[in-house]
């Protein structure tokens, strides 16, 4: 079976338009980030129909599934939350100028632990992990229906921007930060 799996970044917060770091913050999106969302919807960038729709836990990654996909149910993942950014949360670049730690993990590519946060690598494993329950899902999603192993499945994934970056980059053997995604957009992968 071959999962064609739409990564969808959620629709801006109050903390993305104030360039703020929000990994384990609950928001919901800003007025604006639920309105770009309904004009992405109107322009039919999302998949229509999925198989099977799952998101992260956090308030604006579920605000987005219920203005994309309305009267779907959401299989929520927890490993799919955004990293979790330890002593930045909550802060911006000029907040945390000036901070030894900060400036270490700058200077470090974003490589370093984050002070009472999580690495990347750290992240990375636990967004895979919680691909391989999503990957579960959908087999059994497949079985169900009865379907034949050479058949592909469509899901959609409403996350964050650093589970995409994630994901991506183990998927493409890139650079991390070379999958940075915009609000609002979706990219497609094959597991």
């Amino acid at each position: 079976m071959k999962i064609r799996l739409f990564l969808i970044r959620h629709g801006k917060t109050k903390e993305n338009e104030e360039n703020r770091y929000i990994g384990s913050t609950d928001s919901g999106l800003s007025e604006g980030g639920a309105e770009e969302i309904r004009r992405n919807v109107q322009q039919d960038i999302y998949p229509q129909n999925p198989d099977i729709v799952f998101s992260s836990p956090l308030k604006r990654c579920l605000d987005t599934a219920g203005i994309i996909f309305p009267s779907r149910d959401i299989v929520v993942l927890s490993e799919l939350k955004e990293i979790d950014f330890g002593i930045f949360e909550g802060k911006n670049h000029s907040e945390l100028d000036g901070l030894k730690s900060y400036q270490k993990w700058i200077d470090s590519g974003g490589k370093t632990t984050i002070p009472e946060g999580e690495s990347i690598r750290a992240f990375t494993k636990r967004t895979l992990e919680g691909i391989r329950h999503l990957e579960d899902c959908c087999n059994r999603q497949f079985e169900a229906r009865g379907k034949s192993s050479r058949e592909e499945i469509d899901a959609a994934l409403i996350c964050h921007g650093g589970t995409i970056m994630a994901l991506r980059s183990a998927l493409e053997k890139g650079d991390y930060f070379d999958y940075m995604t915009e609000n609002g957009a979706c990219h497609m992968v094959e597991l």
